[in-house]
């Protein structure tokens, strides 16, 4: 195989890799810096945000999810799941 066609796939693979990380990442960063797209990385990773209206059950708090109306509890750290 020649070294022109061996540079033009490993181009065309690096053009692939950075457009499908620019489809993922990018928007990810977003998130993290601005809090944009709320509505997709949200639960993620279980993570959600609750509404102003919170409630203890005398063990632990517990709300709605602003985004996708489940039921939430806080941990003990203070993050949502």
């Amino acid at each position: 195989m020649s070294k022109v066609v061996l540079g033009d796939r490993l181009m065309k693979a690096l053009l692939i890799f950075v457009a499908v990380e620019c489809i993922w990442i990018v928007p990810a960063a977003l998130y993290l810096k601005f809090g944009l797209f709320k509505f997709f990385y949200h639960d993620l990773l279980g993570w959600h945000m609750p509404i102003e209206d919170e409630s203890y059950d005398g063990v632990s708090f517990t709300s709605k999810c602003r985004y996708c109306g489940k039921e939430i509890i806080q941990d003990s750290q203070g993050n949502w799941f």
